[in-house]
This record gives C-alpha cells, sequence and structure tokens, in this order.
C-alpha cells in the first residue's frame, strides 16, 4: 500500500493547525513591539525601541547578527531616536506617563546614563543632530501647549535659539548638510502646510509653499551636494509624492505616481531609496538619480515605518511587519538586494505561521464606492459557523488601516472573530478627493462604509450577522459610541478606547492644540452648532442599548479622562450594561505591557462574552 506523505499533509495540515489551542491575549501581548529603527552611520550597528521590559526603551544589535542590548532604562515611551554623525551619541524624547509632555536625553551609544538635557515644562520633540554633531534641532512648545516652533541647541554650552515663532506648528525638522538650514513644515493638521527654510544662526526664515493649493510640503532629504531638497508633495490627484526642489526654488514632481510616498533618503552611492503605501501595504523603491528608471526593491507586502542609510549607502535598515509577523528591524543589502532580519520579536510561544494572515479586501459601500480594508479570518470555528464579527475602526479620521501587526486583531481572530479594519471615506493613501469624503461629516458616509462591509462578509456567508460587534480608540472610539448609539440593530456589543462623545466638548478641551485641525474637518461648535450636536454621541446617548466597555488613559491630554467618564456615567444611570477601565500610567493610546495585556484580555472576554453563539 503506497501512502501519499505529501497528500495527506496537504489535507489535514490546516485542520490540525486549526486544533491547536488558541493562543491567549497575554501571549500575544508578549510579542515585542519594535519601532524608531535606526543606524549608526557606519552600518555596524543598529538602534530601536522595543518594550521587551514591558516599557519601550532603546537596544541596540550589532547589523551582523548578535545578541541585543539595552541602553535606556527611563521606565516611559522613548521614542524620536537620531545619532550623532561620528556615531558615538544618541539623543531621543521620552514622556512620562503617556502625557505627551517628552523631554530630551542624550546617552553614550556605548550605554550609560541617560542625561535629561532639557528639563522644562516645555513639550520637547524630533531632536536631531546638526551635520558636525555640536548641535541639536529640535521642537518645542513654549508659548502655548502643543503648537511647535523649531530651536537650536548648542551641545557645548547648553544655549538654546528659537528660530521660529509660529502660531501654526512647526513640524519635520531636516538640517542641510552644511548645517547652515534647516527645512522644517508648517502645519496646523497635516494635510496642508508650507515649507520653512530657517539660517540655523536665526537670521532668516523664509517659506516655499506647495505646488497644489491647499496642499503640503515635507522635506525628506537633501541632495547629497546640499543643492537640492527633496520632499514629498501633494500632486493634483492628492497622493503625496517626490517633489525635488532646486537652488533657486523651482520643483518638479519625480518618480511614481498613484500611491502615497511616505519617506525617502538620498545618498550619494544608494541614490533616492523611499517607501510606498499601496493601498496599507508597504513597498521600497530606488532612483539612482532623480530622473533614473524606478527600481522596485521589495513587494508591497506588509507595513514599514522607519527608513534609514548607512553612510556609505551600502544598507537600508528599517522595520517591517505585517498581520501575522511582529515588527523587527531588517537591514537590506542594496547592492545583492538579500534581507537579513535583525531582531526576534515572537516571543511567548507565538509562531507567524500559525496566525491569521491579513487579507487586503474591498467591498462596495452605499453609494457604490469601494472601500480597502484588512481582513483577518479565524482560524478555527471556536464561536460557531459561521464566526461572528468585529469591526475595527482606525484613528484620525486622517490615518489609515495597514497590513501591519496588531495584537488584538490577532487575539480577537484566536479566540474566533473574523476581524475587518476598514479604510473607510477619510482615511489617508487613496487621494485627496477620498480623504475629503467626510469633511463635515464625520459619522456619515464613514458610518455607512463600516456596515457596508459587515452586510459584505455576512452576504459572503463568513460572518454571523446577528453577532457584529464594532472597536477602536480616538476616532475609532468616537465612531463606535456614536454607531452604538445611531445604529442599534447594526452591532451586538462595542469597546470603545479614549473616544470623544461630546464634539463642542471635545473641541473646548483640546482647542489650543486642535483647532486648526477641527476647522478643517468639521467646523467649530459656534458656527456649526448644529453639524456637533448631530454628530456627537451624546445627543443620542440614551439609544444605545448595546453591551459597552469603555478604556481610557489618565494621562491623556488630546481625549481627556472627563470624555470617557462622561459617557460612563450617563449610561450606568439608565441602567445600561457598561463598564470603565483607567490605566493611571497611560496616555492617548497604551504602551506598557502590563497595561496592554489587561486591554486586550478584558477586550476579547467581554466580545467572546457579548457575541457568543446563541
Amino acid at each position: 500500500m503506497n501512502i501519499n506523505i505529501g497528500l495527506i499533509a496537504l489535507l489535514v495540515g490546516p485542520a490540525l493547525a486549526a486544533d491547536r489551542p488558541a493562543y491567549a491575549p497575554k501571549q500575544l501581548a508578549l510579542v515585542r513591539q519594535v519601532a524608531s529603527v535606526n543606524a549608526s552611520p557606519d552600518g555596524k550597528t543598529t538602534f530601536f525601541v522595543t518594550d521587551i521590559t514591558g516599557a519601550m526603551e532603546l537596544w541596540s544589535v550589532p547589523s551582523s547578527g548578535g545578541w541585543p542590548v539595552q541602553l535606556s532604562d527611563l521606565g516611559q515611551q522613548v521614542t524620536q531616536l537620531d545619532i550623532s554623525p561620528d556615531g558615538k551619541k544618541i539623543v531621543l524624547a521620552s514622556d512620562y506617563g503617556g502625557d505627551e509632555r517628552p523631554d530630551l536625553f542624550l546617552l553614550s551609544a556605548a550605554g550609560g546614563p541617560a542625561e535629561n538635557i532639557t528639563q522644562s515644562t516645555r513639550a520637547e520633540t524630533a531632536p536631531l543632530f546638526s551635520p558636525d554633531g555640536k548641535r541639536l534641532a529640535f521642537l518645542a512648545d513654549p508659548a502655548e501647549p502643543f503648537v511647535f516652533n523649531l530651536f537650536v541647541l548648542d551641545l557645548a554650552t547648553r544655549q538654546e535659539r528659537q528660530l521660529t515663532r509660529e502660531a501654526i506648528s512647526i513640524r519635520y525638522p531636516l538640517w542641510s548638510p552644511d548645517g547652515k538650514q534647516i527645512a522644517a513644515t508648517r502645519t496646523g493638521d497635516d494635510r496642508a502646510g508650507d515649507l520653512v527654510l530657517a539660517s540655523a544662526d536665526g537670521s532668516t526664515v523664509e517659506y516655499g509653499f506647495p505646488p497644489v493649493k491647499g496642499g503640503i510640503l515635507i522635506a525628506q532629504a537633501w541632495s547629497p551636494d546640499g543643492k537640492q531638497l527633496l520632499t514629498v508633495a501633494e500632486d493634483e490627484p492628492g497622493f503625496h509624492r517626490l517633489y525635488l526642489i532646486d537652488s533657486a526654488g523651482k520643483g518638479r514632481f519625480i518618480g511614481p505616481a498613484g500611491w502615497d510616498v511616505e519617506r525617502a533618503q538620498w545618498n550619494k552611492n544608494a541614490g533616492i531609496v523611499f517607501t510606498r503605501n499601496e493601498s496599507g501595504a508597504s513597498s521600497l523603491h530606488r532612483l539612482r538619480s532623480p530622473d533614473a528608471p524606478l527600481e522596485r526593491l521589495t513587494p508591497a507586502k506588509g507595513r514599514i515605518e522607519g527608513l534609514v542609510l548607512d553612510a556609505a549607502g551600502r544598507f537600508a535598515f528599517h522595520d517591517w511587519s505585517d498581520s501575522s509577523h511582529a515588527p523587527d528591524a531588517w537591514k537590506l543589502d542594496l547592492k545583492s538586494g538579500r534581507r537579513v532580519q535583525l531582531t526576534h520579536s515572537m516571543l511567548g510561544g507565538v509562531k507567524a505561521e500559525d496566525l491569521s494572515a491579513g487579507e487586503i479586501i474591498s467591498y462596495p459601500s452605499f453609494d457604490g464606492r469601494m472601500i480597502s480594508a484588512i481582513y483577518l479570518k479565524p482560524r478555527a470555528a471556536r464561536l460557531g459557523t459561521p464566526a461572528p464579527l468585529v469591526v475595527m475602526v482606525h484613528g484620525g479620521p486622517d490615518w489609515q488601516s495597514f497590513d501591519d501587526f496588531h495584537p488584538l486583531r490577532q487575539a480577537l481572530a484566536e479566540a474566533g472573530f473574523a476581524v475587518l479594519a476598514p479604510n473607510y471615506r477619510g482615511s489617508t493613501g487613496f487621494g485627496r478627493a477620498f480623504l475629503d469624503l467626510n469633511r463635515k461629516d464625520w459619522g456619515g458616509g464613514d458610518r455607512q462604509d463600516m456596515i457596508a462591509g459587515a452586510k459584505f462578509l455576512a452576504a459572503r456567508g463568513d460572518v454571523d450577522p446577528k453577532r457584529v460587534g464594532i472597536t477602536g480608540g480616538s476616532y475609532g472610539g468616537y465612531s463606535t459610541l456614536y454607531a452604538l448609539a445611531r445604529n442599534q440593530g447594526e452591532w451586538a456589543a462595542g469597546v470603545a478606547a479614549y473616544g470623544m462623545p461630546d464634539l463642542a466638548l471635545d473641541y473646548e478641551l483640546s482647542k489650543s492644540r486642535f483647532a486648526p485641525w477641527y476647522e478643517t474637518q468639521m467646523g467649530n461648535p459656534k458656527d456649526d452648532a448644529a453639524l456637533f450636536k448631530e454628530r456627537s454621541a451624546i445627543t443620542y446617548l440614551d439609544d444605545l442599548k448595546a453591551p459597552l466597555l469603555l478604556f481610557q488613559g489618565a494621562n491623556d491630554t488630546n481625549v481627556p479622562l472627563a470624555e470617557s467618564e462622561l459617557v460612563y456615567k450617563r449610561l450606568k444611570k439608565l441602567g445600561r450594561d457598561v463598564d470603565i477601565v483607567v490605566y493611571p500610567d497611560e496616555g492617548h493610546g497604551f504602551t506598557r505591557r502590563k497595561n496592554l495585556t489587561d486591554y486586550y484580555e478584558r477586550a476579547v472576554a467581554f466580545f467572546s462574552a457579548k457575541l457568543a453563539p446563541r
């Protein structure tokens, strides 16, 4: 009797994988997060931020492979690191309990104590070493919270110089190769913004305007000779494209169109290396010169957030993840195309091949418009067939769901849920016309896009239309509250994290920081009072009858705790099925593993109970 072992494995392999015990939320919370990947100028050491200790700290690893070393021990959230030109020093930002008021710290690349070099009540962000390593450019908000201006700090004397005094924030600073200028962007909402060119000695500030009215210019890299500035600008269809500005101030678009360019580097030997976002998946490309043919270095798969080249232009360093692979630091040999994984984040016995692979799908919405989404199928029918569905709404709204690793998505899929993360109208990455569809329409067409996604999967037979939940944070939390209050029959349960129930209240609580953004998105509560009332969940909160679980950081300066407490107290008084969890050491978004573990466990348990088979 001949037995075809390969055929048997093909037939029974998926069933055996599905029969394995589900990975618990706590196991998935042990998977490390890796971000802010950078490298020494010689490319021999890779630096990154990871939460292996339970908080986001700075680590390094030899780029040739080896054991990672922890460099910081601040116990907070480390972000925005930069490496000195000689590779000996590192500057980073770190806030306190998620309050989004970071200080800047300086430490040796070899390790040792981190020195707080700002120690102020301001927030300081985006630190960058000058080309000679003697100064830092950074952003701070001395006049009004979260209205950032450009500063330079002399590292020897610790004397500061303020270069700009704008009423609208300055963002994205970039030194010129000769250290005489700093390019940045003046923007209130990241949708529109002018290019700023400030002399480092404070003598002049000049402005350049985007090629498309109402667009944006973001400096990415100077040419190796310092005579041209590579930026990302919005083109006529509303996509972010490479835009090259010469010494006379004249600009032109270069490179591919049709998707957003997100990050770019320019090196004499490597050329222009950049990432593109293709419907929520990242790809790496190269132009050996501004007018050279396009080279695709990697396929559109997963998510790349950081990108840096070594000084010699031999390697590109970046992070990468997809729906089933945790974020890790990678090195790409630009000559051979060989990619090397430098960190290994899958802990707790979790194997990527066991997890649900994310699929980028599209479906028609109420008006026939096609909506892109990330879709995860459960690997096993642990909650019945067809599966219950959780719609996971991204924040923003001008942001996007990506094919990246999201532990809560995987925890839900492991428990038996299908998960849909739609890029509803108003999401970035699909052009200006799509982005503008929810201007003054929060909770309108975007909410219908979410409902259409659930109906599409139900019509396909993938999910049970009577067991559909909704969740999200920030704008996703707002969407969860508003959807539950307006469409009681569509949603069986919801989990809302730091969402805004009352837009007028939210405007007043955060107007010093977000007034320009609100004006772009929804107007203001005085001129648009009727709209603010109509599109606030608080107006319909008495109608919200579905079970609801709220999460909030006590130090949130973006959506303050008072907003979630308002919802909880109102629904509790009405006798509704509602609960709230407040993390005292978190802000807008949760970063500490103990809190993330609790968050995942509670959210999965809540949906498992409320959307159980009937």
